[in-house]
């Protein structure tokens, strides 16, 4: 996996999410995908309901990397500043570690397993 094609699919995630779009949320994630995010334990299913109320107004990524990769998965770090929309979602806004492992099965990359610490 390269570090460009890494971040397109990290990034494809965070624009369905930004967008509220569970449908395609969880074309990228796996129902069964273990979401740890604010201290809440999900599952991708579960957590693509969230994103139906998801308030995301920008993003943005910085110090990628890819952490441990084989011939089926990888899996990144990076820093996620984000705004909201809504200052009545303030939780949400900040910057984070995240995490995340991307599974190829079926001719497709999922992911399996993200996960965030708030940094501020």
């Amino acid at each position: 996996m390269n570090l460009k094609k890494a971040l397109e699919l990290e990034n494809s995630m965070w624009k369905t999410a930004q967008n509220r779009d569970a449908d395609e949320f969880l074309k990228i994630v796996s129902p069964e995908a273990v979401m740890v995010c604010g201290g809440y334990r999900c599952l991708g299913k579960e957590y693509a309901e969230i994103i139906r109320l998801f308030d995301c107004k920008s993003y943005d990524i910085d110090c990628f990397e890819i952490v441990q990769e084989d011939d089926h998965s990888f899996q990144v770090h990076y820093i996620l500043k984000m705004e909201v929309e809504n200052m009545q979602n303030h939780d949400l806004e900040g910057t984070f570690h995240i995490t995340t492992t991307w599974h190829f099965a079926d001719g497709i990359w999922k992911v399996v397993f993200n996960m965030d610490q708030r940094i501020n």
